[in-house]
């Protein structure tokens, strides 16, 4: 199970020099934003307060495409 925050973490990736580690690891990340933000946008209203979530920053959170932080 993955734990979702609020904390922006979660979403960013940190910019590294684009070699080959970096550039195998983009899909990867991309993978893990996507199941996220496909979390979110499965979760009530309730399980998003818990979590410290508004239904309006998760729906937004979750529109965003994969390859955005």
């Amino acid at each position: 199970m993955v734990a979702i925050t609020k904390d922006a973490g979660a979403f960013a990736t940190t910019r590294r020099h684009h070699n080959t580690t970096s550039l195998l690891d983009l899909p990867r990340t991309w993978f893990k934003r996507h199941d996220l933000r496909q979390k979110l946008a499965d979760m009530d209203a309730h399980m998003l307060r818990d979590i410290g979530w508004t239904v309006y920053d998760a729906k937004r959170e979750a529109a965003k495409p994969f390859w955005k932080a």
